[in-house]
């Protein structure tokens, strides 16, 4: 071992000291986010979600009536196919003559006209609640009834379905007349060959058309005070369905069905620039 001198045991002594007077630093690990960066990001994310949001609730509102508008396809389908086998021929107000208890139906084929047609639609057994493809996932009921204030669709006195046939309140039926389109203003006990516009003329509608509201873009929530222009889903004796807008004159107090394509001397008619019509003519 080498043997040191008093001067370089002094300046090893020293070097040593100021080796150990050096800070000790620990390894520098990644830089966190300070407390404005984030809170800038926070601001991002939250002027994003608020643009996304309408967006994303305009999309499935559209996701929503693309099912009603579906299920109504299949209605139509089936009231056809029932047609078919009732000589070509569409119910009758007396085609269903009594509830399930055995009370007489009143004025109640545009909603009863299901337990002539639900097989053909896919639903077997007794009607109710579980009869997807005759609810509209938008039905809210009716407001101003006191018996319809849930879904229609949950409603025994609507045989559990938000959809009506083209027979409403059994008005003007001509079962009994040999006049072509006697009935004028419905499709009660018509055969289909002989609809002059079927392109045009409505077989199967949401349950509020007949009031003029909107399920889907109300105008008046869920009072369903009725309104023109509202936007309801029929479908046509032609197999398409749509989503359009639909004529009510409030002040008169004649309602949806109650319109004719054609005017005479005292009678409502549908007026130009709506892609409907009630009759057969």
């Amino acid at each position: 071992m080498p043997e040191f001198g008093a001067r370089q045991l002094v300046k090893l002594m020293k070097t040593g000291s100021a080796r150990s007077a050096r800070p000790v630093t620990a390894p520098q690990g990644p830089r966190g986010f300070t407390l404005i960066e984030l809170l800038v990001v926070i601001a991002i994310i939250a002027i994003l979600a608020a643009l996304l949001l309408p967006a994303l609730a305009k999309a499935k509102d559209r996701a929503v009536q693309a099912q009603c508008l579906n299920n109504l396809k299949q209605l139509n389908l089936a009231m056809i196919l029932y047609c078919d086998d009732n000589h070509d021929t569409t119910p009758a107000a007396n085609s269903y003559l009594k509830f399930p208890n055995g009370t007489p139906v009143p004025d109640g084929i545009w909603w009863w006209y299901k337990e002539l047609d639900k097989t053909y639609a896919g639903v077997k057994g007794p009607s109710g609640t579980n009869d997807v493809v005759f609810r509209c996932p938008k039905d809210r009921g009716w407001a101003p009834h006191p018996g319809y204030l849930t879904p229609l669709w949950q409603v025994a006195a609507c045989d559990y379905g938000s959809y009506i046939f083209n027979g409403v309140d059994n008005e003007s039926d001509d079962e009994n007349s040999t006049a072509p389109g006697s009935n004028g203003n419905n499709l009660l006990n018509f055969k289909l060959a002989n609809v002059r516009h079927p392109v045009r003329t409505w077989l199967m509608a949401e349950w509020s058309f007949s009031w003029a509201y909107s399920w889907h873009q109300s105008l008046t929530g869920a009072a369903n005070i009725p309104y023109n222009n509202c936007l309801n889903n029929l479908s046509f004796v032609d197999g398409h369905a749509a989503s359009i807008k639909t004529y009510c004159d409030t002040a008169s107090g004649v309602y949806p069905g109650g319109y004719y394509t054609y005017a005479t001397t005292g009678t409502p008619a549908i007026p130009g620039g709506y892609d409907y019509q009630n009759g057969p003519d």
